[in-house]
């Protein structure tokens, strides 16, 4: 994934005043934060006008929270609390009793539906187990409670494993049938007889089964007549349920639970408040990385009666922050010089990584030189913020050294893994080329990689695409007839993306594609100095050897080899940084990067 910025997170810190200032310092000293503003006080925290609507509530919820819609209980915490709490209560006290005037009949209407099913459906399951049983005693169940003389029927319902202990009851007919889920004792006798079955049956935890209304008038058999009446049931009680949730739509019955939750939740995460306390508001940015809850289990752990908010979004662009691993963030140095990249730029933090000791290396390719560089970043790299600069820089310089046989000035001592600068330049210079057509071709792509998250890839590809296609095709032709065929496409990409669009603006994009081709051309050639410098460096160590030779060898040899790998490290050193980073700012950043984004600047904590 190519990195770019991030966005630094809003945040809204509400802290009770005399707490505000530790507050602060306890998020600077935890979590990068850059405030922006201190708003007015707020009303007291919890007043008492506020605690009698939210008992209000807590009573609507305590008699109706089971037919209220599923709310989360606890609130989001990058949700900010409102900035009116007792306005925002009245307006939810206001829909939920209005919901409430509405919902009572219906829920007493419901309540009375599901003690009836639950009727029906023990009815059915006795229905069902005395049909599979082969009926028998079902021609007594209708007439269950009603008076045969002095004969009566009786039905008790008990748990599915009980076993009947009682054993038989004289003057009694009994049988037990068991259903899915119940037992049922059935038994038919004098009523003095059965008024004897109660205290065996309640040891069981059975109770009688007494007959639903509707049971004694039904005409059809009760195999047919029961299941048909529990369906009429069910279907009445999901009307019933349709209804309740049409009411709680209409009156937003979810929407203003969940807001009272977040009312409450608020009022409890800033424990230990005094009653009519005023509440302060600082408001600003923190890094992308943070997290809610950790800020607040910072402030909590600091003893601060404070609460952070945090939200993706905030007013006005956000700062940015360059989010990089280690290795790469002494890179952002080179960006950070034309200022920050926005949103929809890349960050070449990483590639520079790679870039800028690649290119320092190859113009300062010695052994001994890099080594001691690199000593000097490693030595002071608690103190120099460049010090990683001067490692890498130096670990380059050292592998372009095996490569080009020098150590020290002198190209006697390693033999050259590759060649000596001064005996191949043309090779020399020819690779200084390549390394600026990739890192310009780099800029290009990078530029439609930018456009394309700013939402103009498309665009891009009609008006730019065929800009890269002729200018890798242009410098092909140099080399390969395939070169000359891609860049005849390229220019009629270009011709065809512009001109299709926009006939009578062709001609000046017919300009600014050749003052654009001019451009990288002279971009192209100036990566040409890599490769001089590289051949420089070899002359001026000639240069010292032979001067170390003249001196008749021997310690004043010996001195000339030291003052002169001096001037080398400390003169063209300077030199040779320069124009990598010349190259880096003008030849490569102005393809795509405009530092129009602004930097994050977190406030740092006290000492």
């Amino acid at each position: 994934m190519i990195p770019r910025p991030l966005p630094a997170r809003w945040m809204r810190l509400l802290a009770v005043e005399a707490d505000l200032p530790a507050a602060l310092i306890t998020l600077a000293r935890h979590a990068p934060v850059e405030p922006e503003a201190l708003s007015g006080e707020s009303s007291p925290v919890l007043t008492p006008e506020l605690q009698s609507r939210l008992n209000r509530f807590d009573a609507l919820a305590q008699a109706y929270q089971l037919w209220w819609p599923t709310a989360d209980a606890a609130a989001q915490p990058a949700i900010s609390p409102p900035d009116a709490p007792l306005a925002l209560l009245d307006l939810a006290l206001t829909a939920l009793e209005a919901w409430q005037r509405e919902a009572e009949p219906l829920i007493l209407q419901e309540q009375n539906g599901r003690a009836r099913e639950a009727e029906w459906r023990l009815w059915a399951e006795l229905t069902g187990a005395l049909e599979r049983g082969g009926g028998g005693l079902s021609a007594l169940i209708g007439q269950s409670g009603a008076g045969f003389g002095v004969v009566r029927g009786a039905i008790f319902v008990l748990p599915r494993e009980a076993e009947w202990g009682g054993g038989e009851l004289p003057g009694l007919l009994m049988r037990l049938v068991r259903g899915p889920e119940h037992g049922f004792l059935l038994a038919v006798g004098p009523s003095e007889s059965l008024e004897g079955l109660a205290e065996p049956v309640a040891a069981l935890a059975g109770r009688p089964l007494p007959p639903v209304e509707g049971l004694e008038s039904m005409e059809e058999p009760l195999a047919e007549g029961v299941p048909s009446r529990l369906e009429a049931c069910r279907a009445e009680l999901a009307r019933l349920q349709e209804a309740l949730r049409e009411a709680g739509e209409r009156h937003q019955v979810a929407h203003w639970i969940r807001a009272v939750h977040r009312l409450q939740w608020f009022f409890q995460a800033i424990p230990a408040v005094e009653a009519g306390a005023s509440l302060a508001q600082l408001e600003g940015w923190v890094a992308p990385g943070c997290e809610v809850r950790e800020l607040n289990a910072h402030l909590r752990r600091a003893g601060v009666r404070a609460l952070a908010f945090l939200s993706d979004t905030g007013p006005g662009s956000p700062p940015l922050v360059l989010v990089n691993p280690w290795w790469a963030r002494p890179f952002e140095i080179f960006p950070r010089l034309l200022g920050m990249p926005n949103r929809h730029e890349v960050d070449p933090s990483r590639l520079l990584a790679l870039v800028v000791p690649l290119l320092f290396g190859y113009m300062f390719g010695d052994v001994g030189q890099g080594a001691v560089l690199f000593g000097v970043g490693y030595a002071w790299r608690r103190t120099l913020e460049a010090s990683w600069l001067l490692m890498t820089g130096g670990a380059a310089a050292m592998g372009f050294g095996w490569l080009f046989g020098s150590v020290f000035c002198s190209e006697g001592i390693l033999p050259a893994l590759w060649l000596h600068p001064t005996s191949r330049p043309l090779d020399i210079l020819a690779v200084s080329l390549l390394l600026g057509v990739g890192l310009i071709t780099g800029g290009l792509v990078f530029h439609g990689l930018g456009a394309r998250w700013r939402g103009h890839g498309l665009a891009w590809l009609r008006h730019e695409g065929g800009v890269v296609v002729l200018y890798l095709g242009a410098l092909l032709a140099f080399f390969t007839p395939v070169g000359e065929a891609l860049a005849a496409i390229g220019a009629v990409w270009f011709l065809l993306g512009n001109g299709l669009e926009n006939p009578g603006a062709l001609p000046g994009r017919l300009a600014h594609l050749i003052e654009t081709l001019l451009q990288l051309g002279v971009n192209t050639f100036s990566f040409a100095r890599v490769g001089a410098f590289a051949l420089a460096h070899a002359g001026l160590a000639h240069a010292v050897v032979t001067l170390a030779d003249l001196a008749g060898g021997g310690l004043s040899g010996g001195l000339v080899l030291i003052v002169g790998n001096a001037l080398i490290l400390s003169l063209e050193g300077l030199v040779v940084s320069v124009q990598t980073t010349r190259l880096i700012l003008f030849e490569f950043f102005v393809r795509f990067l405009g530092g129009e984004g602004r930097a994050f600047r977190p406030l740092p904590p006290p000492e």
